[in-house]
């Protein structure tokens, strides 16, 4: 499994695997634009398990938002490819001078249940323990996801106990649903110094 880093591919230690991971260039928020929205918005959303289609109307996310986000310093969409194809990506930024967040985790349907989300998520861990020397990495879900909060404790984040409203804002959905909140997880990814 490799990663790709301002141009470098980088073997990754966790996984030897069919698909390979790198960091999506600009012209591709087009199409992570579709398969984000793909994953979490509409009828083809609930193929997957990933869904907030009960929930949410709407968008999950708009290309000039994806295209924000990636222009951040110390921001960056990672992709993972199966022959040269996309079929999943999350976006991982440095929140603070030792966390890191991870979000947007979107795994085409037709490839969820096989592992990429794990090892998507542990490129993410790796890749901003490497890159930014982050020692936590911070998830925020919706709280009316509970099947998700238990996916990702499962992988050894832990509840924090922070919590934000749900953005008031159609570009990031339009609640079907009284009272969405987010939930903050957190991981401890490196060792202490």
């Amino acid at each position: 499994m490799t990663t790709r880093s301002q141009g470098k591919d980088i073997k990754m230690a966790h996984s030897k695997s069919l698909y390979s991971f790198r960091m999506a260039q600009k012209a591709e928020m087009i199409a992570l634009c579709a398969l984000i929205n793909s994953v979490y918005r509409g009828d083809a959303a609930k193929d997957g398990w990933t869904t907030e289609a009960d929930l949410l109307g709407g968008q999950r996310c708009d290309v000039a938002m994806l295209e924000k986000l990636s222009d951040k310093p110390d921001s960056g969409f990672l992709v993972a490819t199966k022959e040269d194809e996309i079929i999943a990506c999350c976006h991982v930024q440095l929140a603070t001078a030792t966390v890191a967040e991870c979000g947007m985790l979107s795994v085409t349907p037709a490839w969820q249940n096989q592992g990429i989300a794990k090892a998507l998520l542990r490129t993410a861990e790796q890749y901003s323990r490497e890159t930014w020397q982050a020692t936590r990495m911070r998830l925020w879900i919706i709280k009316q996801r509970p099947e998700l909060a238990e996916y990702y404790q499962r992988r050894g984040y832990r509840l924090t106990g922070a919590t934000l409203p749900f953005p008031d804002d159609v570009r990031y959905g339009i609640p079907r649903v009284n009272g969405l909140y987010l939930l903050a997880l957190e991981k401890v990814i490196a060792p202490a110094a």
